[in-house]
């Protein structure tokens, strides 16, 4: 791909940082970090970034990857509502950016309404190096763009209050009710007893 750059890494070192972080070459981090390329344009970069990132898909993975905006440190947000689209914000400001995907932009591409919209099996999907370079080719030309503020419903940040669980005696959010989730049936594991 030669001087292609994405939020200014060369493409090659991209695809290396990208395969070494995600461990795997995925065309959905090309496009979030395409996306995020675009919504930088307008926020910058500064140490009040915050991302939002609307679907679990490669986004998340593109962000703290390209940014210091990681899930643990609550720089990132990430809401499954299945969309290929992320806001870049400032935390101070709350005035920030919104990116997604213009259907009109996807459909005027074959290679790319094939990975978005695919209508076989999976084996059917595009190669990893043409699809990326017809996304590095459409570029901003994919996306819509526009400015945003946030709601702080969204940016609640600060410490969480917690405490101990009065039956495991496990730290938990206390916003989560008592006993804790799991020592109410509800836990995404089950202990096996020996």
């Amino acid at each position: 791909m030669g001087t292609e750059t994405i939020c200014g890494i060369d493409f090659e070192q991209f695809v290396i940082d990208m395969e070494a972080f995600h461990g795997a070459r995925a065309p959905g981090i090309v496009v979030g970090g395409l996306m995020l390329e675009e919504a930088l344009k307008t926020v910058g970069e500064t140490p009040d970034l915050a991302v939002v990132v609307e679907t679990f898909n490669c986004l998340p993975d593109a962000v703290q990857m390209l940014t210091p905006c990681t899930i643990g440190n609550g720089g990132l947000r990430v809401y499954d509502w299945g969309k290929f689209a992320l806001t870049a914000y400032n935390r101070v400001s709350l005035k920030g950016v919104r990116t997604c995907i213009r259907e009109e932009a996807v459909i005027q591409s074959p290679v790319i309404n094939q990975w978005f919209n695919p209508t076989g099996p999976r084996s059917g999907l595009p190669e990893f190096e043409p699809l990326a370079r017809e996304f590095i080719r459409a570029r901003s030309d994919l996306f819509s763009v526009d400015d945003v503020r946030i709601n702080l419903m969204v940016d609640d940040g600060g410490k969480k209050k917690t405490g101990l669980c009065p039956v495991c005696g496990e730290s938990y959010l206390l916003r989560c009710g008592s006993p804790c989730s799991a020592c109410r049936g509800k836990g995404y594991y089950s202990v096996e007893i020996p």
